[in-house]
């Protein structure tokens, strides 16, 4: 089986850190639980543009009018506190163990990713690593999974052993359904909008469940 996974959300808690650090920081500068909500809800979970979460951070907490001082400050707050998700690494270990390949396929700057890739130490269990801001090219533009194949060595590999994993349906799923692989929702609980089209072939509330029901055999689910 090849694995093609996303970063942020999928194999790192991106959101818990950007929220632990927001939290952190809205103390630090005497915020209110109204500041950090707000603070919170304009990063829209890493999809709102960098310059509005900028914007509300500045108005908010009185920091200086520099947008792009903000976005490298809340940057590196989230790279500080990001952690990958229990056992989803072991996981990925026994999979390459047992044969198959692996790689992070994630939209975003290089130094951010990377950092977050150096920091909870994904580099060592898995095969290849594809930034978007490294090929000038994101999810769910399908060239990008293609070139995660070719990373792998694989491109010639019956896309029904490939399987895209991740949280966001608009880039993750879209993605694997562009490139014509199969596809793995990590739902976080959430319901799946059918306005993104059907049901991904694996539904599963954390990583850890959505590799399991495939290595299963039991890729459907509710």
């Amino acid at each position: 089986m090849i694995w093609l996974l996303d970063l942020d959300n999928t194999l790192v808690s991106r959101d818990d850190a950007f929220a632990a650090w927001a939290a952190t920081a809205v103390a630090d500068d005497g915020g209110t639980d109204a500041d950090l909500a707000a603070i919170v809800a304009a990063d829209d979970g890493g999809f709102s543009p960098k310059a509005v979460v900028a914007r509300e951070l500045i108005d908010r907490l009185g920091w200086a009018d520099d947008v792009e001082a903000a976005i490298d400050r809340f940057r590196a707050g989230i790279r500080e506190h990001v952690r990958a998700y229990d056992g989803v690494l072991a996981d990925l270990d026994a999979l390459r163990a047992a044969g198959d390949r692996a790689a992070v396929v994630t939209n975003g700057v290089s130094h951010q990713q990377r950092g977050k890739i150096a920091r909870c130490g994904i580099a060592a269990h898995v095969d290849a690593i594809v930034v978007s801001g490294e090929e000038g090219v994101e999810k769910p533009d399908p060239r990008i999974v293609e070139i995660a194949l070719a990373r792998l060595g694989v491109t010639d590999v019956d896309r029904d052993r490939v399987w895209m994993v991740g949280d966001a349906g608009h880039a993750d799923v879209a993605v694997g359904r562009a490139a014509g692989v199969r596809t793995g929702w990590v739902s976080h609980g959430r319901a799946w909008d059918d306005a993104e089209g059907p049901v991904p072939d694996a539904v599963g509330a954390t990583t850890r469940d959505v590799l399991a029901l495939v290595t299963a055999g039991e890729p459907a689910a509710p």
